[in-house]
């Protein structure tokens, strides 16, 4: 088990505590803005990280293969979060200025997990983390498309 880590429960409970923590993020954005479109998206987004939550507490034989499903998925990159400038998540923000905000939120999420997965010594552990680091990159690619839709064609 990796040093900072004891148990198996506890890599479940801090992986519950970060969607938790994005969940709140994209609710409290959504608070910010005004824009109806805008504010779905974000509890959208929200949602999304409720279920993942939920998945995570009711970890099954069913909710374990759903994440380890994810270890030979290969997720597409747009490298686009890489190569663009952080924007703050402040009241006003714009539709871009917002989908800047989730790609950056969803690629942190993603090296955290990679770095787990590489940082552990128990492979099961670790190719648990690499299955969470893949689903964040999946919602990373998704911001990412509509963000090349929208703003780079």
């Amino acid at each position: 088990m990796q040093k900072g880590f004891k148990t198996f429960a506890e890599v479940v409970n801090f992986a519950i505590m970060r969607e938790e923590e994005a969940y709140r993020f994209y609710l409290d954005l959504a608070g910010k803005v005004d824009d109806p479109f805008m504010k779905g998206i974000l509890t959208d987004f929200a949602e999304e990280e409720l279920k993942h939550q939920k998945i995570l507490k009711e970890l099954d034989v069913k909710g374990l293969e759903r994440i380890f499903e994810n270890v030979a998925r290969k997720i597409d990159d747009l490298d686009i979060a890489d190569n663009i400038k952080d924007v703050s998540p402040a009241p006003g923000i714009d539709f871009k200025g917002l989908l800047i905000v989730a790609m950056k939120r969803e690629e942190k999420s993603q090296n955290l997990y990679s770095f787990l997965a590489e940082a552990s010594a128990d492979n099961d552990l670790s190719l648990f983390f690499v299955g969470l680091a893949k689903e964040e990159a999946k919602h990373k690619l998704r911001i990412e498309k509509t963000y090349k839709q929208l703003y780079e064609e």
